[in-house]
């Protein structure tokens, strides 16, 4: 059984940040959907947890964490829509889901690398050779709590921008899976080591009291952290 990529991901992510110091590090991106101002933050601990944050003024849209463990990682959501919390955790390629209530929802052996929203740029930064102009997709699952289950996704890369950036698109990798993503572009710098900005749709709901309908946007990353 393939080990899972985020393994990789996580501690090539260590590395490339210097944990030594226990000042987090840390990338925040403005997000206008539609007229809105939606603020993206996260932030990378010595610990290799990574905390996000959207927050559309003092309101706080959703919030989740990912900790690397021995064997793999646990990805959290604990504020959003009341669909979207709960828990994953990935040990040697079994998943297990659990909701908020710590209720357990399913499990599996994944078949394909899982990827999560906040280790997308070091997905796509640990796949850089692979994500060619005209190659074949890059393929991954994500989790979705709601539906119970893991879904296919895919990364491919478009031409670059004039200016020399980089731009890779996050498409559905099912019929199925179109009803829950909507394609998004991701802008990276020339080596790949930064993301810039992301145009599409984003993890967080438009409001965690009203319906599950995920917040669409163009967002402008106004401090980076390198991949």
């Amino acid at each position: 059984m393939r080990r899972s990529c985020l393994l990789f991901i996580l501690a090539s992510m260590a590395s490339a940040v210097g944990f030594a110091s226990p000042v987090p590090v840390l990338s925040v991106a403005t997000i206008d959907a539609s007229g809105e101002k939606v603020v993206l933050t996260d932030q990378v601990y010595a610990d290799e947890r990574i905390t996000r944050r959207f927050e559309r003024g003092t309101t706080l849209l959703y919030q989740s964490q990912v900790k690397a463990t021995r064997e793999g990682f646990v990805a959290e959501v604990s504020a959003g829509h009341p669909t979207q919390l709960g828990t994953v955790s990935v040990e040697r390629g079994a998943l297990v889901a659990k909701d908020a209530q710590r209720k357990l929802l399913w499990t599996e052996v994944l078949k394909a690398p899982l990827c999560l929203p906040e280790l997308t740029a070091e997905f796509v930064r640990a796949h850089w050779s692979d994500l060619r102009p005209g190659a074949p997709a890059v393929a991954c699952v994500v989790p979705i709590i709601k539906a119970k289950k893991v879904a296919p996704v895919k990364f491919v890369r478009l031409p670059d921008a004039e200016n020399g950036t980089r731009r890779v698109e996050l498409l559905p990798g099912s019929f199925g899976m179109r009803f829950f993503l909507s394609p998004t572009t991701l802008t990276f710098s020339a080596d790949g080591a930064r993301l810039l900005g992301q145009s599409g749709q984003f993890e967080t709901t438009k409001d965690p009291a009203g319906s599950p309908s995920y917040l669409k946007g163009v967002g402008v990353v106004t401090v980076s952290r390198e991949a």
